[in-house]
């Protein structure tokens, strides 16, 4: 069949976008009305009404003891690294490839993030890097559970205890996610995870904290709350002392969102089945197409929320295509595929330039070639859909045919 950048017909003809989150349904709308229509507040000081229903649910749900929610994932870490303490001049060992949000924070409690390099079949922080990267200024840890793939967390909690360091997870990416049949998130010394709104769950914008230790509980509470939550949950004598102002920020959800996540939570095992099924599926159509290699997922992991599906583009198998080329061929045929957004963090300016006259203090810089394999990993993949649901079967079926058509027709595109 001839190509439809060369004129040919289109293999996908179902209208764009063939994949829409978040996924709201009458369930979530008929939460939100009710709770307006019973005048419940939509501004909560305390832990309490849904804040607390919620939090009860995630502490459930992961075991733990504590679960605070925040405005943003992004907030939930800031609070964790607060939470266990560090301080300007801290070095917070972090990966290179993840999203700007795991590392940013580190900034503002004016620690260094010291950023190290990636494996190259998932994309996970690599333990060997991160062993070789600890200093006498080391305080703590931080890992991604990239796309939903579990990082080795065996080797990096014995790294994290044999230099009694702190280790916080970014599951942002990984909701119920498995290690070894253990839920990321009750690994490390505190979890965050995201509710934004292109999560499995969410909560428009939204994240929550958890840990089983109470002085990182109480420090998060005092960092991003105050009064009502700081007087009913912070009681150890010296962080006690702060009740009244907190340490001045504002981290906290909106109800509304607290709402929908509530019932979002309640789906959540459910969503992960039909996903990881989806995709699955779409991993095992991809196999022995010349060109495109499925995820690698390994045998003792769940993904979980699956957070994208980025397969990698093997050249060598077309004739060394440029994989814009590529790219391009199969968008003209319906396809929805494009290079992912996120580099990895040391190609962007804010960890090049020394001076960004933002902080100050002396953060570590980095150049092109610092972390050859992140560097690898991310020119190799692509993204696509992140199919969930068992009709978008079907447009996964044209998607094969369109991959095939263009492996097929490689000789026309070199």
């Amino acid at each position: 069949m001839k190509l439809a950048i060369k004129g040919g017909k289109k293999s996908v003809t179902f209208p764009h976008p063939h994949f829409s989150w978040p996924l709201i349904e009458k369930e979530e709308i008929k939460a939100v009305t009710t709770y307006l229509q019973s005048r419940k507040p939509i501004s909560i000081d305390g832990r309490e009404g849904i804040y607390k229903e919620l939090e009860d649910t995630i502490k459930k749900y992961f075991g733990v003891r504590y679960a605070l929610l925040t405005n943003s994932g992004t907030t939930a870490l800031h609070s964790a690294f607060f939470g266990v303490g560090i301080k300007p001049g801290d070095e917070v060992i972090a990966p290179t490839y993840t999203f700007l949000a795991t590392v940013t924070p580190i900034f503002h409690c004016g620690g260094i993030p010291i950023l190290c390099d990636a494996q190259t079949d998932t994309g996970n922080v690599d333990p060997k890097d991160i062993e070789e990267r600890v200093t006498k200024k080391t305080k703590a840890i931080v890992v991604t559970h990239m796309l939903g793939h579990p990082v080795e967390l065996d080797e990096i909690c014995q790294i994290a205890r044999r230099h009694k360091l702190f280790l916080i997870e970014d599951c942002s990416h990984a909701h119920g996610a498995l290690y070894k049949e253990k839920k990321v998130g009750t690994f490390g010394d505190a979890a965050c995870f995201s509710l934004q709104a292109q999560k499995i769950i969410t909560a428009g914008e939204g994240g929550f904290l958890i840990t089983n230790d109470r002085e990182i509980y109480e420090r998060a509470i005092l960092l991003g709350h105050f009064r009502e939550r700081c007087r009913q949950e912070v009681k150890l004598p010296f962080y006690k002392q702060f009740v009244d102002t907190g340490y001045g920020l504002k981290y906290r959800i909106h109800p509304l969102g607290a709402v929908i996540a509530l019932v979002q939570f309640k789906k959540l095992d459910k969503w992960i089945k039909l996903r990881r099924e989806t995709l699955n599926y779409f991993s095992k159509k991809l196999e022995g197409i010349p060109g495109i290699e499925p995820p690698e997922t390994r045998t003792y992991v769940d993904r979980g929320a699956w957070y994208g599906y980025k397969p990698k583009y093997k050249p060598e198998e077309l004739d060394n295509l440029p994989v814009q080329k590529y790219i391009k061929a199969l968008q003209a045929e319906g396809v929805e595929i494009h290079k992912p957004g996120s580099k990895p963090l040391h190609l962007l300016p804010l960890f090049q330039i020394e001076n960004d006259r933002m902080y100050g203090f002396t953060k570590k810089t980095y150049k092109r070639g610092d972390f050859p394999k992140a560097e690898k990993y991310y020119e190799s993949i692509l993204s696509l859909p992140t199919f969930t649901l068992p009709p978008e079967r079907d447009i996964i079926d044209q998607y094969i045919e369109a991959f095939q058509k263009v492996a097929n027709n490689i000789k026309e595109l070199v």
